[in-house]
């Protein structure tokens, strides 16, 4: 096919019997332009020559009969480069004549314009049109030729026939362009058609055409589909509201999205993801709807499935932390009109019972306290009970008209979770610790208010199982105390900040100074010395009393190792340092006290460690084996403050030790209360018989110091001899043979 590009045709075919015809048409119609007058006048006006084109030059061929002619016009159509127009004479004799010659080339090339040259009357027009048609594609030239007329003709003729192949290849390419929208338009129905729920709604909500898939995912046919309102689908699952703002949008001329639960013809509901679409006329007014839904049944099953995994305890079924801060944040958002409150559940001996009972047991009880929970709570949406985790579960409150309301919430609770629990054959008992914390507080977050009722159950259960406790500014002030104290402690270790003070440990009968006890303080470097009463706690707490209690026995032995060197026989004798119980389980302590008593060169029975009553008291099976295995690196091992845990004297006799430490509570009492003054006569007794040496405690006025002395009582310490001193202060003393328990006054000034 003939390409059609910027240049133009200008192929001319001349049939005619004379050659000097043909001559004449070339002369017209190839000859150059030449340089005319008004090109003249074009260069005097404006400076320039007027530009020259070819665009009257033409390149002519000729044929001198009809058949000739039909042949170049073939050829012409192979080589793709057809003629635009012919110049046929309408007498060639012997051959065709110009009419039957004209028949032959539109055979061939339908698109060929012609112009029929004639000096003769041999046809008129009605008889020529009868022959080639009245059409558009022939023309009439008398002899003889003006050249102005066929230079016309053949340039009118060309253009002409350029055109109509770009209106051709234009119309072509409109042609394909339809098409292939018809067909992608046809296939995209399909799609549709196979793949969604497809109606079409009036502005009424009649529906006026439904597809199958419609039918089938709704239970009702065709017809009774068609004609009928739309709401016949419509289920009751949401509020009027959604779909106020559904009409309101469609009402718009705007495309509606979203999910909407349907009801089919059995009863049974079911998804669809749904897009509005208002089909406009051609003033923009809305004049039908057309729906494509696409059923999503099945996702939202599974979406449902994922939110219960997501956002419930798998054990109990209960709201999990996830769920239940969401629900306390939305609380918090809307604003501080809305009263509610929080309480945070941890219930006692849990993990008793579960240790003892396993697991199993510690899971029917978590299932237990949830169904009691629920059960209790039951009645309102406006409660919502859920598990953080473990045996902690939390309770929302909303709503409260008062929120004094909220503690007898914890009342009912704290009544219903003190009866017992029948797990398997055994019966339990599991009561709650409950921190209540209310709206008053303003809370921003769901996090900080869920902090602040953990706190307050620690305290509650702090201060005796089976209670409650509402949260105040203070917990929350002594918290972050705590935390700030928690960093700084960190940071001690470090940087070094702690130093070790010495109380003496008098010989009650000679008043000789017969050791020392090393005490921990921290030299905070903006708050000063701080006392162990308020670190120890959180070291302990924190696990970093191990690094506290390791630096401690090394730094004590290595100034007892030095006195040992500087003051001889002067230095006290014995060193006694504490061990928390974080120590105790560390299975490298035996290891520690070994390298650290070889490093500084102390005999080992020289050094007493300090370990509570009543952490032995607490797993005895645990550490009454530890302690037999420091014994046997040679050291002693004291009980210190003896009778405020739960020992039975008759069973000291199983306890691997060499000292008991007497409780201040007992000195301090046992001037005033006979019975403690028995007591303490007893526990020396029989300390006397079990060949432990006793060191008591508290001392801190003399007539305490008398009784003991009559008592019998060994050794002793207290403020009476001396406050714990550093280390220069302590040693001023060492080698001055003063008696003690007679000279206390001066020898406190002395460290002082």
């Amino acid at each position: 096919m003939y390409k059609i590009n910027e240049s133009r045709n200008r192929r001319i075919l001349v049939i005619d019997d004379n050659e000097a015809i043909h001559d004449d048409f070339r002369k017209v119609l190839v000859g150059s332009a030449k340089k005319s007058k008004t090109g003249d006048s074009f260069a005097a006006f404006f400076g320039e020559e007027a530009p020259t084109t070819d665009e009257h030059t033409f390149e002519v061929d000729a044929a001198s009969q009809g058949r000739e002619g039909l042949e170049k016009v073939r050829q012409s159509i192979q080589d793709d480069r057809p003629y635009a127009m012919a110049f046929v004479d309408i007498r060639m004799p012997p051959g065709w004549d110009g009419i039957e010659t004209v028949g032959h080339l539109w055979e061939v090339d339908p698109d060929l314009l012609i112009v029929i040259c004639t000096a003769y009357n041999d046809y008129n027009w009605t008889e020529m049109s009868q022959q080639l048609g009245c059409m558009d594609r022939w023309l009439i030239l008398k002899k003889p030729f003006d050249n102005v007329e066929v230079r016309q003709l053949a340039s009118s003729l060309t253009e002409k026939w350029d055109l109509a192949r770009k209106a051709e290849l234009k119309l072509d390419e409109l042609q394909q362009t339809v098409g292939t929208q018809n067909r992608e338009l046809a296939a995209f129905r399909k799609a549709v058609d196979a793949a969604g729920i497809v109606a079409m709604i009036d502005l009424e909500g009649t529906i006026l055409e439904a597809n199958d898939n419609f039918c089938e995912v709704s239970g009702y046919t065709h017809d009774e589909l068609v004609g009928q309102n739309h709401n016949l689908v419509l289920s009751d699952h949401h509020p009027v509201e959604f779909f106020e703002e559904l009409y309101a949008t469609v009402e718009q001329n705007k495309i509606w999205r979203g999910e909407i639960c349907n009801q089919a013809k059995n009863g049974s509901l079911y998804w669809v993801d749904t897009t509005i679409v208002p089909m406009l006329d051609e003033n923009n007014a809305t004049v039908s709807y057309f729906t494509l839904r696409i059923e999503i049944s099945d996702r939202k099953r599974l979406m449902g499935q994922l939110h219960t995994q997501a956002y419930n305890d798998s054990l109990t079924g209960l709201p999990n932390r996830a769920s239940i801060l969401d629900s306390i944040q939305n609380a918090i958002d809307r604003g501080p009109s809305h009263h509610f409150a929080l309480l945070f559940l941890d219930f006692d001996r849990f993990k008793l019972i579960n240790d003892s009972l396993g697991h199993d047991m510690g899971d029917q009880l978590l299932k237990e306290i949830a169904q009691r929970l629920t059960t209790t709570l039951r009645g309102t949406d406006q409660i919502k009970p859920a598990r953080l985790g473990g045996d902690e579960f939390v309770v929302l409150l909303n709503r409260l008209t008062n929120l004094a309301d909220a503690t007898i919430v914890a009342e009912r609770l704290l009544d219903v979770f003190s009866q017992s629990y029948q797990l398997g054959t055994h019966t339990v008992y599991s009561t709650a610790s409950i921190g209540v914390v209310t709206s008053e507080y303003q809370y921003e977050s769901a996090n900080d208010m869920l902090r602040d009722a953990d706190l307050a159950m620690y305290k509650a259960k702090a201060a005796g199982h089976g209670s409650y406790l509402l949260f105040d500014q203070t917990m929350r002030e002594k918290a972050q105390y705590r935390l700030r104290l928690e960093g700084d402690l960190r940071e001690a270790i470090e940087q070094g900040e702690f130093t070790l003070f010495y109380q003496p440990i008098v010989a009650l009968e000679s008043g000789q100074l017969e050791g020392l006890e090393a005490l921990v303080r921290w030299k905070h470097p903006e708050r000063g010395l701080i006392s162990p009463d308020d670190f120890i706690p959180v070291a302990e707490e924190t696990g970093l009393i191990s690094a506290i209690g390791k630096w401690c026995l090394d730094e004590a032995c290595r100034q007892f190792a030095e006195w040992r060197q500087t003051f001889g026989d002067d230095a006290p004798a014995f060193l006694h340092v504490n061990v928390s119980r974080r120590q105790l389980l560390d299975p490298n302590l035996i290891n520690v006290v070994k390298r650290v008593i070889e490093k500084h060169a102390i005999p080992p029975e020289h050094l007493h460690l300090e370990v509570t009553e009543s952490l032995i008291m607490e797993d005895q099976k645990t550490f009454i084996p530890i302690l037999k295995e420091l014994r046997k690196t040679g050291v002693k091992v004291d009980m210190d403050d003896f009778g405020t845990g739960h020992s039975s004297l008759s069973c000291l006799h199983e306890f691997p030790l060499d000292v008991l430490k007497i409780d201040r509570s007992f000195v301090m009492n046992a001037k005033h209360v006979r019975d403690y003054a028995a007591l303490l006569q007893a526990i020396l007794t029989l300390a006397d018989n079990l060949e432990l040496q006793v060191v008591a405690e508290g001392i801190s006025d003399p007539e305490q110091l008398i009784l003991l002395q009559a008592l019998g009582c060994e050794y002793g310490q207290g403020y009476l001899f001396a406050e714990p001193s550093s280390a220069e202060e302590i040693q001023a003393l060492f080698g001055a043979h003063t008696d003690w328990t007679k000279n206390s006054s001066e020898i406190q000034t002395a460290t002082t």
